[in-house]
């Protein structure tokens, strides 16, 4: 398996775009797993000449010439996902930042999700622009033709008060306090972030206290002990942190951050089997 991860070149996107990364798999490889982590993007996975099975907290990802074109919008799960991949497999995935693909729709993000994994083509030349980008080889025009596309669906989001809470949700504030600060209640303050986050905020603070802590740990020449981690995260204490991790990756901090693996200097980060 080869992944290639890239951030978006120009300046607009890069408000909403992540990144993105280009993996591929080829039938000379032997079958890879892995378990990836909750996370506060919007993810989109785009893969060709593959079959994807989906069971609970699992998706198979095997070759299949029948099935030319898939596309899946994944937004809101609180558990680890199982990957597999087998056989011939070209697959473009991006991640856009919190709030960053309502930018691109004309109908609120929940209204693309139904299940755990939704299929998504939101415009009539989804599909076919996304083939031809899959089928092109060239990399950097690959990447040229991905920005342009987003460009052309661009039309942006307002909110009246979204944007400044999610940083504010990032310091030591309750959800309480959160809906008195901007103004609201804490029933719309949660119909808010269902509609453009697919979360609810205590999920979405949840996740993202989790990924800071990662980000901390896989980023830094001398590793925190849990004490230090869990105040520099703002969690309660380090038994807070502890259940944290086990809800969203099913193992202890320190068995997790022994056995996570890195990829893309820190931009990817997955749990080989």
């Amino acid at each position: 398996m080869e992944i290639k991860f890239f951030k978006p070149k120009n300046e607009i996107l890069q408000n909403y775009i992540e990144g993105y990364y280009f993996l591929t798999n080829s039938k000379s490889d032997l079958p890879i797993e892995y378990y990836t982590f909750p996370n506060n993007y919007s993810i989109i996975s785009i893969v060709e000449n593959a079959e994807i099975i989906y069971l609970e907290n699992q998706g198979i990802i095997k070759e299949k010439s029948t099935v030319n074109f898939n596309s899946d919008l994944i937004c809101h799960y609180k558990k680890p996902i199982k990957l597999s991949y087998e056989g011939n497999i070209n697959e473009i995935t991006f991640y856009f930042k919190p709030l960053g693909i309502n930018a691109f729709l004309d109908k609120t993000l929940s209204n693309f999700t139904s299940n755990f994994f939704s299929n998504f083509q939101p415009f009539d030349d989804y599909k076919t622009t996304f083939t031809t980008i899959l089928k092109e080889s060239e990399i950097q025009k690959k990447c040229e033709m991905i920005e342009n596309y987003w460009l052309s669906k661009l039309i942006g989001f307002q909110h009246p008060f979204l944007h400044e809470l999610l940083i504010d949700i990032q310091k030591d504030y309750s959800i309480s306090e959160l809906a008195k600060k901007h103004a609201t209640s804490r029933q719309n303050l949660s119909k808010q972030f269902e509609s453009h986050l697919c979360k609810s905020p205590s999920d979405f603070k949840k996740i993202q206290r989790f990924r800071e802590a990662l980000k901390s740990q896989m980023t830094s020449k001398a590793k925190n002990n849990l004490t230090t981690l869990s105040y520099d995260m703002l969690f309660y204490d380090q038994s807070h942190l502890i259940k944290d991790f086990k809800s969203l990756t099913g193992l202890t901090p320190k068995k997790f951050f022994k056995n996570i693996s890195s990829q893309e200097n820190g931009e990817v980060n997955w749990l080989f089997v």
